[in-house]
């Protein structure tokens, strides 16, 4: 579910899950790119206020290649003991006039078990009765706790690269 709450002249609008956009994630390795997605997650954002939330359920990480995926869940993110990421959104500085254009959304990350301030680059834009909210943000996997995923065949970069594309669709 994804709403967004914005302040239009009057009273607010909210914006609800629409179909379109998602959360994914990208590194690098020896062996190439790995690319993957979170296919469980609610995220609310409300702008007027600058507070909100994006809560991805861990299990639902996936690359498409199952052995990868199981090492991924079990020994780099230990999805047992943390079955929850979450971004907690505490203030939204604009960097435009208007309701389009960049911001930037500050707020704590709680990832592996260990919370850490984040500033996250995004710039939403308005489709028709639609808002998008776009962006992406470097993560160092070792400031969360999470062990190197390498494995011997396949050195991982220490960075992984967090992309969204999020669609709001005016709900009734």
């Amino acid at each position: 579910m994804l709403v967004w709450v914005l302040s239009a002249v009057g009273a607010p609008l909210v914006y609800a899950a629409h179909t379109g956009g998602g959360l994914g994630f990208r590194l690098e390795s020896s062996a190439g790119v790995v690319e993957g997605q979170a296919d469980v997650f609610t995220a609310t954002l409300d702008l007027t206020a600058g507070t909100g939330a994006v809560v991805v359920d861990a299990t639902s990480l996936a690359t498409g290649y199952g052995p990868r995926d199981q090492r991924m869940l079990v020994f780099a993110l230990d999805v047992a003991t943390f079955p929850e990421l979450r971004f907690d959104v505490q203030r939204v500085v604009r960097g435009g006039e208007g309701e389009e254009g960049p911001l930037t959304l500050h707020g704590t990350l709680l990832l592996h078990g260990v919370a850490m301030p984040l500033s996250v680059p995004a710039l939403v834009s308005r489709e028709g009765d639609n808002l998008r909210l776009r962006g992406e943000v470097p993560l160092v996997l070792a400031d969360h706790g999470i062990p190197d995923p390498s494995v011997l065949v396949a050195r991982v970069s220490p960075t992984v690269l967090v992309t969204f594309d999020l669609l709001g669709a005016p709900s009734p």
